[in-house]
């Protein structure tokens, strides 16, 4: 007579699984270090914001995800930077966690697609050596993958320090054209990555 019906316990399995994930659910500011491997490309520091899940408190396998924008710069022929690529992308996959005391270890491998964008600023025909006159650029969307390492440290329950270093591999098709006419695929936006910056749970108990 008490025994659960397999609809009723189906929906409480999924209502607690998915309070689960609400409660990792976390806010990360950063600072970061981007390395282009192209000279073409270039890169310094930046700030940004992005959305994931907390590590757990035990050892064993993880399915991260989440989003994260980043930005790089693309320099013409003789080295003048002309346009900023962007992407925003949906990243997720599959790591491994190690978690003592307040210290979390983390290993991951991720995979997403990057909705990316590109602005022209500057003098693009001086960058490319072409008379005066209309240019545009187009950037395709594009799958990325990314290795990753991490560590963070929980100084409350809800708030963490955090740094990783990671490889962020993605081919963006990239065509800019000027009065001179039209260049594809010159930039390679692979890069490596370290980041250092804080987290916040708000859900964590």
């Amino acid at each position: 007579m008490f025994v659960p019906s397999p609809a009723v316990a189906q929906q409480e399995f999924l209502k607690e699984n998915v309070k689960k994930i609400i409660r990792k659910i976390g806010i990360h500011a950063n600072i970061s270090v981007r390395e282009p491997l192209d000279h073409d490309v270039t890169k310094g520091t930046t700030y940004g914001v992005s959305i994931g899940l907390s590590p757990g408190r035990t050892n064993g396998w993880r399915y991260p995800f989440g989003f994260t924008t980043f930005s790089e710069n693309l320099n013409g022929p003789a080295g003048e930077e002309f346009a900023t690529f962007k992407s925003r992308a949906i990243i997720g996959g599959i790591g491994y966690g190690w978690h003592r005391g307040k210290l979390s270890l983390g290993t991951s491998l991720q995979g997403g697609w990057g909705f990316n964008h590109g602005r022209l600023y500057g003098n693009t025909a001086r960058a490319f050596g072409s008379p005066e006159g209309p240019t545009s650029i187009h950037i395709s969307n594009s799958p990325l993958l990314r290795p990753q390492i991490k560590a963070e440290y929980f100084l409350t329950r809800k708030f963490t320090l955090r740094t990783s270093a990671d490889y962020m591999f993605l081919r963006p098709g990239i065509e800019v054209t000027t009065v001179a006419g039209r260049q594809e695929d010159r930039w390679r936006l692979s890069n490596f990555h370290a980041n250092l910056g804080v987290g916040f749970y708000p859900f964590r108990k």
